[in-house]
């Protein structure tokens, strides 16, 4: 009796752990079904076609009016109250709409996408216009000075004498010569105009001044002109000779050069040569400034 009700007892904790499994088992089942219908109806589409307009209107009707035969059980709706109950395999099949590719590929053929863009006409592109650039202005600064030269001659008193400040100052005016405000004889052309040449002497500092003019004693004058100037290279030299010889026989001195010698014709023709290269000095010049 006692292996009786021990052996019995073994069957017993056998169905019961048998039991247990079972309902373990088909816990899960249940438990997955609801997930595969929760995730169902939260899935927009099926796979990855594109949806236009009410598409997840329609997959909620679709959801709602699909149904599975469950054998014994009928067929069972999602919305079903034994849907938490059948404990079977399901199959699950993807929700097909043979519509709406079609709709799809109609919507994005490329007739239609011709039509809806119409291609626009060709957009003619103009070269941008560049400024006119002028020619920049040559700087100042890099334009050399033109060239130039100082022409001078004295007048000599004879050796032991000298010239005095009257006999100066009268044989200047006879001449054309104007005493200026910086303390030299200017002689022009015409009276406003540039000196064309100018007269100093030759005892320091060589300026004249009116009030001790009458008192000056000197051994020379200095004639001096700078080039360019207001005439003619030559003819300015012409008339810069012109007014040393005549102050010469006025005071009865000798005409000289620059360094106090002498003036011949050799050192005249030597100081026309001198003017003659610096006026191919200033043609030269004006070209490159042009």
């Amino acid at each position: 009796m006692d292996m009786l009700d021990k052996t019995q007892m073994q069957w017993l904790l056998a169905v019961i752990g048998a039991i247990a499994v079972t309902l373990i088992y088909l816990w899960g089942m249940r438990a997955r079904i609801r997930e595969g219908i929760r995730k169902r109806r939260r899935r927009p589409t099926g796979g990855n076609e594109p949806v236009l307009g009410g598409a997840s209107e329609q997959m909620s009707a679709d959801l709602l009016n699909e149904t599975h035969d469950f054998g014994e059980l009928g067929r069972i709706t999602p919305d079903h109250h034994l849907a938490k109950q059948a404990l079977v395999d399901v199959e699950i099949r993807p929700i097909l709409r043979n519509e709406r590719p079609s709709m799809v590929e109609e919507t994005l053929s490329p007739a239609s996408v011709a039509q809806a863009n119409p291609p626009s006409a060709p957009v003619v592109v103009e070269p941008p216009h560049e400024p006119r650039q002028e020619p920049p202005f040559p700087d100042s600064s890099s334009i050399p000075e033109p060239p130039q030269m100082t022409v001078a001659l004295t007048v000599i008193a004879p050796r032991g004498q000298s010239f005095t400040g009257a006999g100066i100052q009268t044989a200047a005016c006879e001449l054309g010569f104007q005493l200026g405000a910086h303390g030299l004889f200017d002689y022009g052309l015409e009276k406003g105009q540039e000196p064309l040449f100018n007269m100093a002497h030759l005892r320091a500092p060589g300026s004249f001044d009116a009030r001790t003019l009458a008192e000056l004693s000197t051994p020379g004058l200095l004639l001096f002109m700078n080039l360019p100037g207001p005439l003619e290279e030559m003819q300015a030299l012409e008339k810069l000779v012109v007014a040393a010889d005549q102050l010469a026989q006025k005071l009865g001195g000798l005409i000289g050069d620059k360094h106090r010698n002498r003036l011949t014709n050799q050192s005249l023709l030597a100081l026309r040569n001198e003017i003659t290269e610096f006026q191919e000095q200033l043609r030269i010049w004006a070209q490159s400034s042009e």
